[in-house]
């Protein structure tokens, strides 16, 4: 009999509704007692957060800085319900700072600001690592700092590094007065190994140094670029001959003509495109008619544009020598001129010329043994006149007619009486 109400009571759903409320009854009673019960959390590395701030610089100039702390460290009680699932994370210790209105030194108290699930007045601070904050509130300036700029990467064998080109050459940076005082320059670099060609970097992670050469922290500076632009010019290197240009005349060539120099070749640097193009550098001309047999000449090395001379040798020492050839002095009485403008006349006042004439022994022999067939003669050009009066002019060229391979060597001059037509 009792088993069968035993039985009968455990398969009942009121026995077993009256049971689960009793349980849940139990369990709200523990839990309700648990949440209720005073802990203590400690956070250790709550962030300083300062309030107000873009307020204290747009409308004041003023901006905080020399924080005597990035965060705190606090233990705080309160119920487990309230405060028990608290992270670090979730906590701030801020700093208010909107109502100053003046540059100074400060020293307040922080407030901790929890989520808003959490009842802030039910929460007291059991022990703090500081209770409060000290930091200074500085005036905004602006100053123009120089840049300088470096290259610390290496180029390529056959190429030559040029001189940094960068812009901009100075900066504005604007922040606290007592940090960007301290400013010194901007210093940017680019590392480039191997490098063979000119190549533009924006050089973004420039730094700030002091007069010492001491970094300069840039937190909460401003700047008006972003990127220092610079310019690592790269060219290629050659070394190439000279190779001296002549007019030849009075029987000289090339082929009998002697030059020796003190520089036989230099080393040119620039663009692939121009270098590569290049395999002599002309100097000269050299006037073979301005001399008798030799003469020492000191002649400039010129470059076209985008071509540096790397040797930096501006000049060449030559001598130069006509080999196989005699010089003889002959007199010329057959003068005339050419060119004279109409309303001008011309009367000879030099009658007999006595020249230079270079050319081989059997050429200058000829000349004076066979008069008859030879013409030396004088012709001056008088088509730059343009006054009157007794004028001696330079501008004279010798004529050897029947004979080749001779010709007069230096400059010769006429005198003439010139007179309204």
């Amino acid at each position: 009999m009792t088993k069968k109400r035993a039985s009968k009571l455990f398969n009942n759903n009121i026995f077993w509704a009256i049971i689960s409320l009793l349980a849940a009854l139990c369990i709200w009673v523990y839990t309700t007692g648990t949440q209720q019960e005073e802990i203590r959390v400690e956070l250790n590395g709550v962030e300083v957060v300062f309030t107000g701030e873009e307020a204290l610089q747009s409308q004041r100039g003023l901006v905080v800085t020399d924080a005597s702390t990035q965060t705190v460290d606090v233990t705080i009680s309160g119920t487990r319900l309230n405060i028990g699932r608290l992270d670090v994370s979730d906590v701030q210790a801020v700093v208010d700072v909107s109502r100053y209105t003046s540059a100074g030194s400060y020293n307040v108290t922080y407030t901790l600001t929890y989520p808003s699930n959490v009842d802030a007045n039910a929460v007291s601070i059991v022990q703090s690592s500081v209770s409060t904050i000290s930091f200074q509130v500085t005036r905004v300036d602006t100053v123009t700092v120089p840049v300088e700029a470096a290259f610390t990467g290496s180029v390529a064998e056959g190429y030559l590094l040029g001189d940094l080109e960068y812009e901009p050459t100075s900066i504005q940076v604007s922040g606290p007065q007592n940090v960007i005082e301290n400013i010194d320059h901007v210093y940017a670099e680019v590392s480039i190994d191997e490098l063979n060609e000119t190549r533009t970097v924006d050089a973004t992670n420039f730094v700030l140094l002091d007069a010492e050469g001491n970094e300069i922290d840039k937190t909460g500076l401003e700047f008006n670029v972003e990127a220092i632009s610079i310019t690592i010019p790269v060219s290629v290197i050659k070394t190439v001959p000279i190779y001296f240009t002549l007019n030849e005349g009075a029987g000289a060539t090339r082929a009998n003509t002697i030059i020796t120099s003190d520089v036989t070749e230099i080393t040119i640097a620039g663009d692939a495109e121009i270098i590569d193009g290049i395999n002599t550098i002309e100097v000269g001309p050299i006037d073979l008619t301005s001399f008798e047999l030799t003469t020492e000449l000191t002649l400039p090395i010129l470059l076209t544009n985008g071509v540096e001379n790397v040797s930096g040798i501006e000049e060449v020492n030559v001598t130069v020598e006509v080999s196989g050839l005699e010089v003889r002095d002959f007199t010329i009485t057959n003068i005339s001129y050419t060119g004279l403008p109409e309303e001008y006349t011309a009367e000879l006042v030099t009658h007999s010329l006595t020249v230079t004439l270079r050319g081989t022994p059997e050429a200058l022999d000829s000349i004076s043994s066979n008069t008859s067939s030879v013409n030396l003669r004088a012709v001056a050009n008088l088509s730059n006149t343009t006054a009157t009066g007794t004028m001696d002019t330079s501008s004279v060229q010798i004529y050897v007619d029947g004979v080749t391979d001779v010709g007069a060597v230096g400059t010769y001059r006429l005198t003439f009486n010139i007179a309204r037509a």
